[in-house]
């Protein structure tokens, strides 16, 4: 009984890492698929005097 629960345990934490590399990866991806990266232009802030 006790080498079940821990086996359980075991797979919740295994299935929880790859629920959240998964996740990693789709929002890597979906940053990237928008427009690709212009050095940080369009957020820049630029003062003029």
């Amino acid at each position: 009984m006790n080498n079940r629960k821990k086996l359980i345990e075991l797979f919740i934490y295994v299935l929880i890492v790859v629920i959240g590399i998964i996740l990693l990866l789709t929002a890597n991806l979906k940053k990237q698929d928008n427009k690709p990266y212009d050095g940080g232009v369009s957020v820049a802030a630029v003062s003029f005097k």
